[in-house]
């Protein structure tokens, strides 16, 4: 039986799990073999690719964001690229807004890719978890040789470029304990988008794998990072987990699915047209259907899609009494232990989340009616009341004066935590 298709976002992945690197806590690499173990050459083909983005646009409901990862993406080829624009421009009606996003690692980034780029207004995350010390600890290539000067370089071409870039950085082992010093690296060379994800892998025992974010560490992490945003940045750095706090503030839901009260609305398309439930669920439990087979409105509308929802919407036990849970909503499904529905779970990252919403969420509530009020982000806002760094980061040298809050830029980040500039996100309007 169909049903109504809900807003849904799909990441296309033109080269399944191939990449020129081999990080340790890479969930994905081992997909290829896994999953298609007699295909050779793990490349999308142009009658897929000409399918999926007539099927996407046809089936998005007012804009078509297309969303490209990997393994890593750019190992599809730019021509690749070129023919998907082609074919967008070719498949669009009614005037409807393309967009196009791509995650990579930074290390294949030249003058061509970024022009490229530049020109198609491509949004580009690229993922760096920090400087060299603790980003070449577990993203090494496959002769074990760190990547951080390449991906490094990545960044200054885009920038070099004027390619709209974020950083993501995931937070494991090595640097989930320096949270001021790397988002102070960041910020100091000139980075204005972040968002910080941890890592959580198990082995074939369900036991947690030695590089995962320890869920202590993952708190202080968030807190320090809000200490330093809150005092100085405010007004002109986007993070996403803190954008995603306002946004849930402002507009009474989250802005990314993990912390939303549903989930089953963020899929994965697989280089042969296979569409699976979630990027963290690429299994044969979790495959919807194949594009080539029935048509992508239909494959939105299959049963199973309400089966995954449930890994979200029958809470654990712990969440239903938490004063926190219209935050996080139990968080991502893939950080519960067990994983699945039973009732007794608990998300590894709950001390975390508490420890963060204890100290951040009433200046975080401050500074969203500041927004409510004048339309704009604080230059200088409260940080915790007892900052996890001894001291202060919101104090202000003695004498100073505050300055006048300044009204959103056009190419300032939108409060709304999309990401984007304000002036291709709310400030369209």
């Amino acid at each position: 039986m169909s049903r109504e298709i809900r807003p849904f976002n799909i990441m296309a992945k033109p080269v399944c799990g191939v990449c020129n690197l081999a990080c340790e806590y890479c969930y994905y690499l081992d997909i290829p073999s896994r999953l298609y173990p007699d295909v050779r050459k793990f490349q999308m083909s142009h009658e897929v690719l000409a399918a999926y983005v007539a099927q996407y646009i046809w089936a998005a409901p007012k804009r078509a964001d297309f969303n490209w990862q990997g393994g890593e993406p750019l190992l599809a080829g730019i021509d690749f690229f070129k023919k998907a624009v082609q074919l967008q421009g070719q498949a669009g009606r009614d005037a409807r807004e393309i967009t196009n996003a791509l995650q990579t690692n930074g290390v294949a980034l030249d003058d061509a890719w970024c022009e490229f780029f530049a020109a198609n207004n491509f949004l580009i995350g690229i993922s760096i978890d920090g400087p060299p010390q603790w980003h070449d600890t577990y993203r090494r290539d496959k002769a074990g040789a760190g990547s951080f000067g390449r991906a490094w370089a990545g960044l200054e071409l885009l920038k070099k470029h004027g390619v709209d870039f974020n950083v993501l950085v995931t937070l494991n082992a090595a640097n989930a304990s320096h949270g001021a010093d790397i988002y102070r690296y960041f910020v100091n060379r000139g980075v204005r988008y972040l968002q910080f994800i941890p890592i959580l892998e198990r082995d074939e025992h369900g036991e947690v794998r030695d590089f995962s974010c320890p869920p202590d560490q993952f708190g202080r992490f968030l807190l320090e990072v809000f200490e330093l945003w809150a005092s100085r940045d405010a007004a002109r750095v986007s993070e996403r987990f803190i954008d995603n706090v306002i946004h849930t503030l402002l507009y009474g839901q989250a802005s990314t699915c993990c912390y939303a009260e549903r989930c089953a609305n963020a899929f994965v398309l697989e280089f042969n047209g296979d569409l699976y439930a979630c990027d963290h669920f690429v299994t044969r439990q979790w495959l919807i259907g194949n594009i080539m087979d029935r048509p992508l409105p239909e494959l939105l509308a299959d049963e199973k899609i309400e089966r995954f929802a449930r890994l979200k919407t029958e809470l654990p036990a712990a969440c239903k009494d938490c004063q926190f849970l219209r935050f996080c909503n139990g968080g991502c499904p893939k950080h519960h232990v067990p994983i699945g529905t039973d009732p007794a779970r608990v998300n590894y990252f709950c001390d975390a989340y508490k420890l963060f919403f204890r100290e951040a969420l009433e200046p975080l509530k401050e500074i969203s009616e500041h927004i409510r009020r004048n339309g704009n982000l604080p230059l200088r806002s409260a940080g915790p009341t007892h900052p996890v760094s001894g001291r202060s980061a919101a104090a202000s040298p003695a004498g100073a004066t505050e300055a006048p809050p300044e009204r959103i830029g056009r190419n300032d980040p939108c409060p709304c935590g999309s990401g984007r500039k304000f002036k291709n996100c709310c400030g369209r309007a």
